[in-house]
Parts: C-alpha cells; structure tokens; sequence
C-alpha cells in the first residue's frame, strides 16, 4: 500500500507529523517506512491511498506473442514460476462462468500460461478449449511477465513500465 499525506513541520523539536486516515494506518504497521518527495504525476491526488501502479503493458496484445515464446518464459523462471506466481496472487477460482466454486484451488495450464481454478471448474474444463480460457490464460502469463519485469528492472513495482 502507498500513501500520499500532507506532512506538518515541528521545526522547534526536529519533528514532521502525518496524519493518515483510518484507511492508511496500515502501512504503519511495518518497522520502516518509505518517505519521498511526490512525484509531479500526483500532485492532484487527494491525501489518502494512493492506487496500485497500473501496467498498460499487461493489456498490450501485440506484446502477447513475445510473452509466450517459450524461451521468454524460461527466462522469467519458467512454468513452474508462474505457477508460483499464480498461487501467490490468487486466492479463489478464476473462472467467473458457475454457481458452486470449491475451495480448494489448482493451477489449470491452458496453452503457454496458466490460471487458478478450484477443483470443480478444473474438472468440468480441463478438456475444454474456448476463447474465455484463453484470454484468461494469457492475461495472466502477461501479468506474471511485467511482474518479473518490473522485479529485475528495479525490484518493486512501484513504476509503471513503458
């Protein structure tokens, strides 16, 4: 989480004092925190929370050939890795189409990526080809790539990549 606040300077004691709202207490949660200037591209953001990096390039389909060439992949870590990944990332069945959805999950393969299933829609789609799997399969091959990307470039994803 990353938060945007106005800092009050007590100069007299050496002090600067931030007020985050219930929503921001969080990150205060940890024993350190990251304090930089704002960056020109937030001024007009309102104090508070301040949105996940949205990566464009995650919905870039001229990207997607690149992405799910297998050598790419096994440069990223390989398909295991982005199993991991998925497993990481996603906690319930990714397959919106059903009204009963187990708990359990697995990581059902489908072309060069992957996505999380419970058991129950694996099993009714595990031989099933169709657009919807697909498009799935490779939002999440796309995400994992940027992912990794964004990890080697600076390790955190914090930057939006272009």
């Amino acid at each position: 989480m990353r938060v945007l606040l106005r800092p009050v300077l007590v100069p007299e004691l050496g002090l600067v004092v931030l007020k985050p709202g219930r929503e921001s207490m969080q990150v205060f949660h940890n024993t350190r925190v990251l304090v930089e200037p704002e960056p020109k591209s937030m001024r007009n953001l309102p104090s508070g929370v301040v949105p996940a990096v949205r990566q464009p390039l995650v919905e870039d389909k001229t990207l997607l050939p690149f992405f799910s060439d297998e050598r790419v992949i096994r440069a990223a870590g390989g398909a295991g890795a982005l199993s991991d990944w998925l497993l990481r990332h996603i906690k319930s069945c990714q397959w919106p189409h059903g009204d009963y959805h187990h708990s359990e999950t697995v990581i059902h393969r489908y072309g060069t990526g992957a996505m999380v299933l419970c058991w129950h829609c694996d099993n009714q789609l595990r031989d099933q080809t169709s657009e919807s799997l697909e498009q799935l399969a490779h939002q999440n091959l796309s995400a994992w790539m940027i992912d990794v990307i964004g990890h080697a470039i600076s390790g955190t994803q914090e930057r939006e990549l272009s």
